[in-house]
């Protein structure tokens, strides 16, 4: 019991000291990332450097297009696996509504039988 109180103290302390890592999302790193490495290609002004930066620049935008496109194929494809279990769920629950109302229709027939016989 003790260990488990311990680990629930680090967890959240870990989660009031780095909320972002809590929350983050991997898009958000994912385009934080990308501004960075292309900040880092910028020469600095009265550089020497030839133009081959905006090459790199434009290997870079396209390395992390190709990754957020990744990242989005792959969250449509769990949402697509979420979707298609909430629809079995609804079937089964349409399901068992018909025979819900096929017991209710049932009873409500014995009834007004039974109705009909005491008159």
């Amino acid at each position: 019991m003790k260990g488990k109180s311990i680990t629930f103290v680090a967890l959240i302390f870990i989660i009031l000291v780095f909320p972002q890592a809590a929350i983050c999302d991997p898009m958000d790193e994912l385009i934080e990332n990308f501004g960075n490495e292309y900040q880092a290609m910028i020469p600095p002004p009265n550089s020497s450097v030839d133009t081959d930066y905006k090459f790199g620049q434009l290997a870079v935008g396209s390395f992390y297009t190709t990754k957020a496109l990744s990242l989005l194929y792959k969250n449509n494809q769990e949402l697509l696996v979420k979707y298609n279990e909430m629809l079995k769920k609804y079937d089964e629950i349409m399901k068992q509504n018909k025979e819900i109302i096929r017991l209710l229709s049932i009873l409500v027939k014995e009834d007004t039988k039974n109705t009909t016989l005491n008159k």
